[in-house]
């Protein structure tokens, strides 16, 4: 199912809803969690029986590892093992069934194994691979929160128990396909509190709020510039002369697309966690109002961020230092191992993240190289001179205003359909020729644009506007932008219902269109 589902949203929500405060109250915390995961698997099965298989057996690895590791001694030799073992098989089943290395190694002559590879990408499997292997992490580590979280597994009773809890945590619908991917430590605290289990009419309200702004930025925004974009980016693929007006109105169109999509779904993530009592970390925070591409993934998929940055960059550079500093490598040699290739390999994971594309190859490397260049230009002499001489307002209205054309060209490039058609696209872009009936012939598109930007750098997102209720757990600490004349706190009332009733019924009349968010296909 997707969230925007009328099934989903007037049948398995509200019937999840009533049995879960109904079995919190008469049977307590780990039944009224097994229904969230019964939920959760109710929710996935329409995604495919065999990629459910594929979760619930993911479920069952991670939970046997972690069970392992935290109750063996650290002095056992196989408690290594056995973790490695764990961490191994959630990369091997990402790789196998996400990249299709079977194909693309053997071919279609390769049997059995081509028939399992040629399954269709399970959804979601990035997102609670990361979940496991994050948690088998924390339990290797000995985090406490994971001990507390599986208690005392003394009998098949408490195993079970121990088994649906997890299962709550990775699989929670809210956050199983797209994200955010959260931690043991921001989730168990919140089981374990007394709050949890009580209905709360501020907490159905926020979440309903979310639900209702985030359905408006998918089915209304995101969906309504679809059309726009497909056009000129098919026409770039098949190398169709564009004006240059159109090749902006597409880039620009797919900019915001993108941006309501995912903004939308991270928005009505929250929105039906808060339903349940629980806060999921927040994954995205007015991105295009970044400063540079630094701060543009600290409000960007915030969470897989810092789970790529935990496992992939942080190692890397961290070795990188330690064999510059055995081998007395130069100052430059030393930058590069340390920094600039950890920060390329980085970035290239994050885009192949996305899938198997020479596109998101490019993708990659782009964002790695403005990442690399931008954090030399900041410990520059010269940078630190200007920010200590230029008013913070100029020097962050310039930094964004230049941030915003490589962003641009980057996302072009990701959305484009071969790299040969991106380049198409930035070669019309820049073309010199001038069509001033072009600009007429999308008067729609470029209306539906105006909005959507004027949404995204003059408002303030859905959480800034619900901050008095602490609608979500903070994953890192961003500036708030827009004009503070329309930062007003929102609050329950009839005023805000009738905004939220307004954003519902728009949604409404397009919600029998059922395009899947575009990150469902990551």
């Amino acid at each position: 199912m997707i969230f925007t589902d009328p099934l989903f949203l007037f049948v398995l929500l509200p019937i999840t809803l009533a049995v879960f405060y109904t079995i919190a109250y008469f049977r307590g915390k780990n039944s009224a969690l097994a229904i969230l995961f019964i939920a959760s698997v109710i929710f996935y099965i329409p995604f495919g029986t065999a990629s459910a298989i594929l979760l619930v057996l993911a479920l069952i690895v991670n939970f046997s590892v972690a069970v392992a590791i935290t109750y063996l001694s650290d002095s056992n030799k196989s408690r290594r093992t056995i973790y490695l073992s764990g961490q191994a098989y959630n990369l091997i089943s990402l790789c196998y069934f996400k990249y299709k290395i079977v194909t693309v190694l053997f071919g279609p002559s390769a049997g059995f194994g081509i028939d399992i590879a040629g399954l269709a990408i399970p959804a979601g499997i990035s997102f609670y691979t990361f979940h496991g292997a994050a948690f088998l992490a924390d339990a290797y580590s000995r985090e406490k929160n994971v001990s507390q979280f599986l208690g005392q597994l003394t009998s098949s009773r408490t195993v079970l128990g121990a088994f649906s809890r997890y299962g709550a945590f990775v699989s929670f619908f809210p956050q199983l396909v797209i994200g955010p991917i959260t931690y043991i430590s921001e989730f168990n605290p919140q089981i374990q509190s007394k709050r949890f289990l009580r209905l709360n009419p501020i907490d159905l309200a926020v979440g309903l709020g979310f639900i209702s702004i985030g359905m408006f930025k998918k089915v209304v925004v995101a969906d309504n510039l679809a059309p726009t974009v497909d056009i000129v980016f098919g026409a770039a693929d098949i190398g169709a002369e564009i004006s240059p007006i159109q090749a902006w109105i597409g880039a620009l169109a797919y900019m915001g697309q993108l941006y309501f999509d995912f903004s939308g779904y991270s928005d009505m993530a929250l929105g039906l966690a808060r339903l349940f009592g629980l806060r999921l970390p927040i994954n995205f925070f007015s991105p295009f109002k970044a400063n540079g591409f630094i701060d543009y993934y600290r409000r960007w998929h915030m969470t897989l961020t810092r789970v790529i940055a935990r496992f992939l960059y942080t190692p890397l550079s961290v070795a990188g230092t330690r064999y510059a500093m055995f081998n007395r490598l130069a100052p430059i040699p030393a930058h590069l191992v340390s920094l600039w290739l950890p920060m390329l390999i980085n970035f290239q994971i994050i885009g192949l993240w996305h899938g198997a594309l020479w596109t998101f190859v490019v993708f990659g490397l782009m964002h790695g190289f403005f990442i690399a260049l931008e954090t030399e230009i900041r410990a520059s002499k010269w940078y630190k001179s200007y920010k200590k001489t230029t008013s913070p307002l100029v020097v962050g209205t310039i930094e964004r205003a230049v941030f915003f054309l490589p962003l641009l060209l980057s996302l072009a490039m990701f959305r484009a359909e071969s790299v040969s058609g991106g380049f198409h696209l930035y070669s019309q872009m820049f073309g010199l020729a001038f069509d001033a009936r072009s600009l007429f012939d999308m008067k729609e598109p470029v209306l539906m644009l105006m909005g959507a930007f004027f949404i995204i750098y003059c408002c303030p997102n859905s959480v800034e506007l619900m901050r008095r209720y602490r609608p979500a757990i903070m994953t890192y600490e961003n500036k708030s932008y827009g004009l503070p004349i329309l930062r007003g706190l929102w609050r329950p009332g009839w005023v805000q219902a009738g905004y939220i009733s307004v954003l519902v019924v728009a949604s409404l009349y397009y919600v029998s269109r059922q395009p899947p968010f575009l990150y469902q296909g990551f």
